[in-house]
């Protein structure tokens, strides 16, 4: 994958778990506690600035109560 559209699948899956955090009218503060990552490695990951692995993007999925493979929706 190139970067520019490693970037933009990034900036997608951020969108994505900045909408369903806003959704359930969590801030980053608690979904960051129940996905065990730091806040401000959620504030990356919302605006895409960051891979940070698959399985914290499992977790953040999981802590809202959502398949994580929900979090690619858009990414085309």
């Amino acid at each position: 994958m190139e970067s520019s559209e490693a970037h933009t699948v990034l900036r997608q899956v951020g969108r994505n778990i900045k909408a369903e955090r806003a959704r359930r009218d969590l801030t980053q503060e608690a979904l960051a506690h129940l996905a065990g990552v730091g806040v401000a490695q959620l504030a990356r990951m919302e605006r895409g600035e960051t891979d940070t692995g698959l399985t914290k993007y499992v977790r953040v999925a999981r802590a809202l109560g959502l398949d994580p493979s929900l979090l690619l929706q858009g990414v085309g």
